[in-house]
């Protein structure tokens, strides 16, 4: 065997071992809110994406193995004239190197989602950015925690990163 493969092969194994042991970091369980079924109800004004009009999701959470990343699944039903109905599968984390929280989701539509998340006090924002029709635009959705079964959920778009306009709101709560 060759030097360069049974090198790979113990750096592998070591870093298995080490992830054997980790165990979950406080702020990876601070996401441990979110398990369960969540509905929400909601509305999207008016603007350049069309009439608006009701929404509602049914948002499924459950921690992975480990307790390290959180699998979750939604089911959008949307006005027509903003795509209709689209379920959407995704994983939460936290990364300690870059003191962060991740999402990355993925649409039965064909989008992908790539976001970073902090928590301040009752506060979770997540932020992204998405190439639509060659532009680039800035996405920003805020969770407010109301109590432990509900919170406040507001997504908003910028073409500038500094003047936003909210696209949807919502009241979402644990079943």
């Amino acid at each position: 065997m060759n030097l360069r493969i049974v090198l790979t092969i113990i750096l592998l194994a070591g870093s298995a071992l080490a992830q054997m042991s980790a165990t979950p970091s406080p702020e990876a369980k601070k996401l441990d809110y979110f398990v369960g079924t969540w509905t929400a109800e909601g509305t999207i004004p008016s603007g350049p994406w069309g009439a608006g009009g009701k929404f509602s999701v049914t948002h499924t959470n459950e921690w992975m193995a480990g307790k390290f990343f959180m699998e979750t699944r939604s089911d959008f039903k949307m006005p027509a004239e903003l795509g209709g109905d689209t379920k959407s599968t995704g994983v939460l984390g936290y990364d300690a190197d870059k003191n962060v929280y991740t999402s990355i989701e993925f649409t039965s539509r064909g989008g992908r989602a790539v976001a970073q998340g902090s928590l301040n006090g009752d506060t979770w924002t997540w932020t992204s950015s998405e190439k639509y029709e060659g532009h680039e635009i800035h996405q920003k959705a805020t969770n407010k925690i109301l109590s432990p079964n509900s919170y406040s959920a507001k997504f908003e778009v910028s073409q500038d990163g500094t003047n936003w306009t909210v696209m949807m709101e919502a009241k979402v709560t644990k079943k």
